[in-house]
């Protein structure tokens, strides 16, 4: 039976501990929409490029991403890099993997974004005599950005929730804590619901 009282006493003793969980998670989500903002806008740029092996790459890369489950990149990252050589904390790694899954989605939603910018926005800045990077820059990103930043929002709270699944890596984000703090005080659903509450 779940009790009222004891997920309040589970929040009040031991908030310290869910603190630093979500002091982790805060981390991982800021780092990861930052950088996967940054990949995403690349890869939607490379996207519309004329090269084509540029333009099929990007697409693959969307579509691999995109079509494979996160913990499975996550594994892929944390166990597979150092293997390569590549010596970096686990918490790098772990950031490294949710930027390169969370660059893919941003890459689709600035890929929408840009193409709701009108033709005749495009046709404007040719007839002003602006060459690609300048039409990009300063006619059709601020639009595209402008489109898709209620989805950026999102994005966001997915990352949030999507951390989670660092925990099979043993990340001490909120869902470790948790589960940790659980295994203690066999007060599983409790602390859980706690957890989710946060």
């Amino acid at each position: 039976m779940i009790s009222v009282q004891k997920i309040w006493e589970i929040f009040i003793t031991k908030y310290n501990v869910f603190l630093q969980g979500v002091g982790t998670t805060m981390e991982l989500a800021i780092f990861t929409v930052l950088f996967g903002s940054l990949l995403g806008l690349l890869v939607a740029v490379f996207r519309k490029t004329r090269l084509f092996p540029l333009r099929w790459l990007m697409n693959a890369y969307v579509a691999f991403i995109r079509g494979t489950p996160l913990l499975v990149q996550v594994l892929m990252v944390v166990y597979g890099l150092p293997q390569l050589g590549f010596k970096l904390p686990r918490m790098t790694l772990c950031i490294i993997a949710l930027v390169i899954n969370s660059g893919a989605y941003m890459a689709e939603l600035i890929r929408a974004g840009l193409q709701s910018v009108e033709k005749g926005q495009e046709e404007a800045a040719d007839s002003l005599g602006m060459n690609g990077y300048q039409k990009m820059r300063y006619i059709i990103l601020p639009q595209a950005i402008k489109v898709t930043l209620p989805a950026m929002g999102n994005e966001f709270i997915a990352v949030i929730k999507e951390s989670s699944v660092l925990y099979a890596v043993g990340v001490y984000e909120l869902t470790y804590q948790a589960n940790k703090l659980a295994s203690v005080n066999y007060r599983y659903l409790e602390t859980l619901i706690v957890a989710a509450l946060i």
